[in-house]
């Protein structure tokens, strides 16, 4: 993609976040971010007597945890449990052999500096981290840490959120290769600068509540055998953005949901499907800016009726063609760069025939 037009996606990236995000601390009316909004002095509880769960500051605000070394905290699931509302959890290196389950607002940060890095390997059968808060404005944000489920686990995914405001951030996921590596069901759901890999899908979005949302943000997404999918039963809406989506067994991305899919400024690459299947129930698509090349599949396949919106692509050197769409009802499609495609060359001898 040429470098004027790659410039061209920035803005339009930043302007959907921050509209999204602004209509998400708009559902939650007395929060920001997840996390509630008082001034200094002001009482927790609201008029009616109900308190958040940000009231509770029981514990300390900040916990060390070290595998290795000689403090109180081996585990970071102590933590967890120990750690005020709101509160952090520094984890040191070290192989954490363990399931984080997480029901409250805080943060756990990996030691960013240099060492073997932070490991959580989860038992048989169980995920790596669960979040699903009590109160559905907690926010939890976990940082520089790489989750590893074990193969063939019969786990429902290695990072399963079903509500609240999760960030996971500079992290890396290693799926079972059975179960999905990420699984979102619920909540607002921000995945920035990760690595996600060897699940049965790198990101599996069924966000059935309209008002929730997911940003999937500059990730490299490789070797599941779905990189994202968007199932059928979602109503959210999901921001697919500046990431490299690649080396996937089938399909780069797959979008099915009822909510809008907004897919920009991606690479999308050397899957052994198509580079993006918008199929069935996706009627809000927008696809921009983003390099679709040499997938084994189609650059673009609408299998259905879709509308929505297919410009300022390049699609090269797919196998199959640039973008495929049965007869009926179809997106926009304008102003794409289109060379090379496998399936185009057949179609023109096809026709030259005839």
């Amino acid at each position: 993609m040429k470098r004027t037009q790659m410039k061209k996606f920035a803005p339009a990236i930043a302007a959907l976040l921050a509209g999204a995000l602004i209509s998400a601390d708009a559902a939650n009316a007395q929060s920001l971010g997840g996390f509630p909004i008082r001034e200094p002095g002001a009482r927790s509880g609201s008029s009616g007597g109900s308190t958040g769960s940000a009231t509770n500051r029981k514990g300390p605000l900040q916990i060390i945890v070290d595998a290795n070394g000689p403090g109180p905290y081996k585990t970071i699931s102590k933590a967890i449990n120990d750690v005020a509302e709101g509160g952090v959890v520094y984890v040191m290196h070290g192989v954490y052999n363990e399931s984080l389950t997480l029901d409250k607002s805080v943060f756990i940060q990996g030691d960013r500096g240099p060492g073997s890095g932070v490991e959580i390997s989860a038992p048989m059968n169980q995920e790596c981290l669960s979040f699903s808060p009590d109160q559905p404005t907690a926010h939890a944000v976990v940082a520089n840490v790489q989750f590893a489920a074990k193969i063939n686990s019969g786990a429902d995914a290695c990072v399963n959120v079903s509500r609240g405001v999760f960030t996971l951030k500079e992290s890396d996921v290693l799926g079972s290769g059975v179960r999905p590596a990420i699984k979102v069901s619920g909540g607002t759901v921000m995945l920035e600068k990760n690595r996600i890999s060897a699940g049965s899908e790198g990101i599996f979005i069924e966000q059935a509540h309209s008002l929730s949302q997911s940003f999937i943000i500059d990730n490299k997404i490789l070797q599941n055998k779905v990189g994202v999918d968007i199932a059928s039963g979602s109503r959210a809406d999901v921001i697919v953005a500046g990431n490299e989506i690649f080396d996937n067994l089938d399909s780069g991305v797959k979008s099915s949901g009822y909510g809008s899919a907004k897919l920009i400024g991606n690479k999308i690459r050397n899957n052994k499907g198509s580079g993006i299947i918008l199929d069935k129930y996706a009627k809000l698509s927008l696809v921009r800016y983003n390099e679709i090349v040499q997938n084994t599949g189609d650059g673009v396949a609408i299998p259905f009726g879709v509308n929505g919106v297919i410009e300022d692509n390049e699609i090269v050197g797919n196998d199959g063609l640039a973008i495929f769409v049965r007869e009926g009802l179809e997106p926009k499609i304008t102003n794409n760069f289109i060379d090379n495609n496998g399936g185009d060359a057949k179609k023109k001898k096809r026709r030259r025939r005839r």
